[in-house]
């Protein structure tokens, strides 16, 4: 999938139809966070000024080209999306610092979150049901199983203790991606301790909500979608409705 850039500076895609959200999708897009210094300047004049003023406070000039890319991405997807200039996108935050949009567009409510680790970004995007995503770049770690103790579930652990020795940082993983996913779609931070959100794996290799502090009811509301968005990446999609199916998208340029 490739978005280009008009003489307007508006950027909208070579085929429309990329983004024609129905109410039953969500639609995930990964993208690559290394952009060349001739995009990264195209992108700073549709951050709002806020996002400006924050890109020049990263002390790390890689951490700052990401968030700059980061951020011009978000708002070419969702001008696309909505039909707007991604400069007028304005945004407001929740308690623990969600994104969401200021205003509805023709009275539809449209809902997205975004991750990144190291290089590598993802995004979602439905219409009406708060969503969250999370992505991690899957490597080894000494101490894995001191991070698992601390905050997965003993179950959890159990999960990853009996998973084949070349798929347990895969499991780690996994589990990871789900609590966080579901923690970003509820808005919540850490308010919810994340040993609290326990994860279940299925042997077809599905993952579901076991019980969120023990409310089993609530935990059966939500639904996880674990999944591969690039190689060497783990990801996982939260949502609170069963029926939506999962589009797949990748930006190869902008």
């Amino acid at each position: 999938m490739r978005l280009l850039k008009n003489s307007n500076r508006k950027y909208e895609a070579k085929d429309a139809s990329y983004f024609l959200l129905s109410n039953d999708e969500i639609h995930i897009w990964t993208a690559s966070l290394e952009q060349t210094p001739e995009r990264r300047v195209e992108f700073l004049p549709i951050l709002s000024s806020d996002e400006q003023a924050r890109a020049k406070r990263f002390y790390f000039e890689k951490d700052r080209n990401h968030y700059i890319a980061g951020r011009g991405i978000l708002r070419i997807l969702l001008g696309n999306y909505l039909g707007v200039e991604p400069a007028r996108i304005e945004f407001n935050y929740g308690v623990y610092g969600k994104p969401d949009l200021e205003t509805d567009f023709n009275g539809r409510n449209l809902q997205f979150n975004l991750s990144h680790s190291k290089d590598q970004a993802v995004y979602a995007f439905n219409w009406g049901q708060p969503v969250g995503v999370d992505i991690e770049y899957i490597h080894p770690m000494k101490n894995m199983e001191e991070i698992a103790a601390q905050f997965f579930t003993p179950n959890e652990c159990d999960l990853i203790h009996f998973s084949p020795k070349d798929q347990k940082y895969e499991s780690f993983f996994k589990i990871w991606t789900c609590k966080e996913a579901y923690l970003k779609a509820n808005g919540s931070g850490l308010t919810i301790p994340i040993n609290q959100v326990e994860i279940f794996m299925t042997l077809e290799g599905k993952a579901g909500l076991a019980s969120i502090g023990d409310d089993l009811q609530q935990a059966a509301l939500w639904s996880l979608k674990i999944f591969t968005p690039i190689t060497g990446y783990q990801a996982a999609c939260a949502i609170k409705e069963h029926k939506k199916k999962i589009v797949h998208q990748q930006i190869d340029r902008l």
